[in-house]
């Protein structure tokens, strides 16, 4: 994954437009998504759980739920969807979720604009990247705010660094 698609994967979800397919999150669920400490707490609660129950898991080992490589290639609408129905699927990772107060398709959105989100504020602070006149920065903005929480819960589920 070079540098300039990770910028583009970024910038695709802050600014994509598509309607929403019914059931799975779309391009522009993912786009018009904020981040909020209330959600990122829960998303935090959550992801230690599940991180609990897939670390050695053998399932978990080989196909893991987050990667560096997953989350940043591919369709996000696509990748929201694959990740909502694992978790859904499987009965530990839904109770996990079920405790933390988070449905799949919940954590799968707040997931990725939260990926897209920390991307975006990396690329904009290294001068990379301008955010278009226009485009909502309140999730770049909320990534400055909470960068050391964000960066701890993103190292714990695989995707930070």
């Amino acid at each position: 994954m070079s540098f300039i698609s990770g910028a583009l994967v970024a910038l695709s979800v802050l600014t994509a437009s598509a309607p929403a397919a019914q059931g799975r999150p779309g391009a522009r669920e993912l786009a018009e998504y904020r981040l909020t400490a209330a959600r990122l707490d829960q998303f935090e609660r959550a992801s230690g759980l599940i991180m609990a129950l897939t670390r050695d898991d053998p399932r978990f080992v080989y196909a893991p739920l987050f990667t560096k490589e997953v989350a940043l290639s591919g369709d996000a609408p696509e990748m929201a969807t694959a990740l909502a129905a694992r978790l859904e699927n499987d009965p530990g990772l839904a109770a996990a979720l079920g405790t933390a107060k988070l449905t799949p398709r919940e954590y799968a959105t707040f997931a990725l604009a939260l990926v897209a989100a920390h991307l975006a504020h990396g690329f904009v602070n290294a001068g990379v990247l301008r955010v278009p006149p226009g485009v909502p920065t309140d999730n770049v903005r909320f990534v400055e705010e909470n960068r050391a929480q964000i960066t701890a819960v993103l190292e714990q589920i695989g995707v930070g660094g």
